[in-house]
């Protein structure tokens, strides 16, 4: 009777022994996954990332563009209203040169505060791409990291 008494309770204790590794390695298995949809979701949020910063540098080259643009024409009517400025020199009394030359200062300003305008808001889109690329290459490092972490935690399957 003791040998049986004996064989029950090894029976007994390698059932609760089995029952413990059976939830450890439910637990694992629950981190592992639980890090697994961490890394996803930052996966996510860096495509987000991603997107916003190829939007803003799309809409950085558009104000570019338009910085350039406005700064030709008034480059354009600044050379028109000095050559009439310098027509306006030598025969002061010219009204029709006067007159062009203030109409062409005048278009020259207004475009000078247009590609300003523009300038201003490509500074701003500079600044905002800057930050994202910052954003961009800490969340590629973290999810680097925790790649490595859930590489690492991974329950071997050879049980």
């Amino acid at each position: 009777m003791t040998q049986k008494t004996f064989i029950l309770l090894l029976l007994c204790f390698v059932m609760a022994k089995a029952h413990v590794l059976a939830q450890q390695i439910s637990n694992d298995s629950l981190q592992v996954l639980q890090a697994r949809q961490e890394a996803l979701e930052k996966a996510s949020e860096l495509n987000k990332l991603k997107i916003t910063l190829a939007r803003k540098q799309r809409d950085a080259q558009r104000m570019k563009e338009k910085t350039d643009h406005f700064n030709a024409k008034a480059n354009d009517f600044l050379s028109k209203a000095k050559k009439y400025s310098e027509e306006l020199k030598q025969h002061p009394a010219d009204r029709k040169a006067a007159k062009k030359s203030k109409k062409f200062s005048r278009r020259a300003n207004h475009y000078t505060r247009k590609a300003n305008r523009f300038s201003n808001k490509y500074n701003s889109l500079k600044n905002d791409i800057q930050s994202l690329e910052k954003q961009i290459q800490d969340m590629q490092q973290q999810i680097q990291q925790d790649n490595l972490r859930i590489h690492f935690q991974q329950p071997s399957s050879s049980s």
